[in-house]
């Protein structure tokens, strides 16, 4: 089981490469077929220049020694490659990176334009470019070395053009032959490497090309992932795309789907299990069912896969109300609130506000002002600043303190800290003092050093556990010259 968490790590290559590729598949991404150019001949000069011009040859030629060697012919240079355009697509983004990196608007953009102009050939000139994309694929074994991972980011682009492709002629044809196929190999291909799982990924996941006969071979993938030789997150993710489809597609009901997922709850397999929660939780009349099973199995780790897949996908009240039921069986629903916050900040709020208009569930209160104060806009400052005034749980008025220290305001987060100073349950207990003293970490780390100088006076002065004792301590020696508040003997003076 994954750890939740709210960022991905940094990729090797600076992700201005990856943005300007990016932005060559998108505006690539409305091409037409053309045929290649065809090159026109030379018009003939006028009158009889042209047989003069045979005469003259001939008696040059006639007049040459009989040994004499023909003049070579100059020989045309050889069109680029796959491989060689493919390079050259991976230069001229980081080309463009480096243009805007260096500020210079005018020359990134013509680079892009080229780049452009480059992926369109490429599409046009290889009408097997999936194929040969997918093959170069094979090859990218360390996907870390910034070349390969350049080539990976443009691989991308040009399997998914292939599909987007390749899809619009079924559509217009009614025959899926070439696309089949080529979505089969994409799925071949995924437990190559990390790099091959990202390319196919990428074309696959939340894209309308998986339907019926590839569900051998998605389920392949989960059986790998249960083995774990094949990343569980993608297979769940393919699994989810594959039901969507077939539903959109005609090919299973939405009634059918259920009875599917219904079967699938028992199953051993955690990817088949949470595509079965998420299609239930879709149906309202299952919704139920699947939080009874819920809570007799008691298991956390399935609770919050739930959780985070409801915050994504249902309507923000109707995941609200699942999360609330969900409250007894899982102690921290930060994450869901947090994604939920980002969705639609207002309706959190409301339904906080209806949460302590009502004095229930205060750790379901916590946790949405954890997610909902999380982002720096002025509904997560009012919310954070309502609950610290307002809500009777002091452990909701600590983590909106949290939330109100990480802010940029230096005067909001020493505001809030000295407001909760003077909260006797949070000043009276030691373990909440030390929670004071996290927050003014947060303070810390925003450079707010004359903040941290004014409370940190007030917090050496109170009670609180000696891990707390020895953090405080730290962070005024980090901060302050000699490691002491003004006006203390060895500090600056007032």
């Amino acid at each position: 089981m994954h750890k939740n968490t709210w960022w991905r790590s940094p990729l090797a290559l600076p992700s201005a490469l990856l943005a300007a590729a990016l932005f060559i598949f998108l505006a690539c991404f409305g091409w037409q077929m053309a045929s290649p150019d065809t090159p026109t001949q030379a018009p003939s000069a006028p009158g009889d220049t042209a047989p003069a011009s045979r005469a003259t040859a001939a008696e040059a030629s006639a007049e040459a020694p009989r040994n004499a060697a023909p003049l070579p012919a100059t020989a045309a240079a050889p069109a680029p490659t796959f491989e060689e355009r493919i390079d050259e697509l991976v230069r001229l983004g980081q080309q463009t990176a480096a243009f805007a990196a260096q500020d210079d608007p005018d020359a990134a953009t013509e680079s892009d334009r080229i780049a452009r102009a480059r992926f369109t050939e490429l599409m046009e000139r290889f009408q097997d470019a999936g194929e040969r994309g997918l093959g170069m694929v094979a090859t990218l074994h360390d996907a870390k070395e910034p070349e390969t991972h350049g080539r990976k980011i443009v691989l991308q682009l040009v399997v998914f053009t292939e599909c987007e492709r390749r899809n619009a002629a079924a559509a217009t044809l009614k025959n899926r032959a070439r696309l089949d196929p080529f979505v089969q190999s994409i799925l071949d291909s995924l437990p190559m490497h990390e790099a091959a799982t990202a390319v196919g990924a990428f074309a696959l996941v939340q894209r309308p090309f998986l339907r019926a006969c590839h569900e051998p071979g998605v389920l392949g993938l989960v059986q790998l992932a249960a083995e774990e030789r094949f990343s569980r997150e993608v297979a769940t993710r393919l699994l989810l795309t594959l039901w969507d489809n077939m539903q959109l597609a005609g090919e299973r009901t939405s009634d059918e789907l259920s009875r599917l997922a219904l079967l699938h709850l028992e199953h051993g397999d955690p990817s088949q299990r949470t595509a079965a929660y998420r299609q239930l939780l879709k149906d309202e009349r299952y919704r139920n069912l699947v939080l009874a099973w819920l809570r007799e199995k008691n298991d956390q780790g399935v609770a919050h896969e739930l959780a985070n897949l409801a915050a994504n996908e249902l309507p923000p009240k109707d995941a609200i109300a699942l999360l609330r039921e969900l409250s007894p069986v899982l102690s921290d629903q930060a994450t869901a609130f947090l994604t939920l916050a980002f969705r639609d900040g207002n309706t959190v709020a409301d339904g906080y506000r209806e949460l302590l208009a009502a004095n229930t569930h205060p750790t379901l209160r916590r946790d949405m002002i954890i997610g909902a104060g999380m982002p720096n806009t002025p509904l997560a400052l009012e919310l954070s600043l309502f609950a610290l005034e307002n809500d009777p749980a002091v452990e909701v008025r600590v983590h909106a303190v949290m939330s109100l220290s990480g802010r940029t305001d230096a005067e909001v987060g020493e505001r809030a800290i000295q407001r909760a100073l003077d909260d006797p349950a949070i000043a009276n207990d030691p373990v909440r003092v030390g929670e004071m003293v996290f927050a003014l970490q947060n303070l810390e780390a925003r450079g707010h050093t004359n903040a941290v100088d004014r409370l940190g006076q007030r917090l050496q002065s109170m009670t609180m556990l000696s891990q707390s004792k020895e953090l405080l301590a730290r962070i005024l020696s980090r901060s302050l010259p000699g490691g002491l508040p003004s006006g203390r003997p060895g500090g600056p003076p007032r």
